[in-house]
């Protein structure tokens, strides 16, 4: 059975060891700095705001969804968003790549950004993230430049929910 909830305390280390594990793989940004299990615990603990997919108890991705915090707003992002939420730190568990959990969670968390009153979402994707760009794009997701952040080149992605809200 597939079950999406947020994420507990008690998910941090489990959650962590998938992150890592991912460190590497193709088009992953990801690296020893990044993220932390401090980064983990924070977003469970103090945000609120990361979910967690588990099916028959295994939790098999996991998803950041909250208040877009960079320091900067690209100026590429559309300007008439005046609530945008973020999504991040998408991870799956390997051996469960390229079976649609990414894209059921994903779908969840665009219910979810409309439940908490978003009018837009962005993210970031790594230049190299093919496989995340194209299933951003299914679900509606559109790139709308690129820039370097945290000394990384990224595509931005934003996803405008206001239609959805009315």
């Amino acid at each position: 059975m597939i079950e999406i909830t947020k994420a507990l305390p008690c998910d941090a280390d489990e959650i962590y060891a998938i992150y890592e594990s991912l460190k590497g793989s193709p088009g992953c940004t990801w690296d020893d700095e990044y993220p932390t299990l401090e980064f983990v615990r924070h977003d469970i603990v103090e945000r609120d705001s990361l979910y967690k997919l588990t099916e028959d108890g295994v939790i098999v991705a996991v998803a950041y969804l909250g208040e877009f915090e960079e320091r900067e707003v690209p100026e590429c992002f559309d300007k008439s968003v005046k609530r945008r939420g973020e999504i991040s730190r998408v991870g799956v568990r390997r051996g469960y790549h390229r079976k649609g959990y990414a894209e059921k969670l994903l779908k969840f968390l665009l219910d979810e950004a409309v439940n908490l009153r978003y009018d837009g979402l962005a993210l970031l994707v790594g230049t190299e993230n093919f496989g995340a760009m194209s299933l951003y794009e299914k679900i509606g997701f559109k790139r709308c430049g690129e820039g370097v952040m945290y000394e990384t080149h990224w595509f931005f992605y934003e996803l405008k929910l206001k239609e959805v809200l009315k």
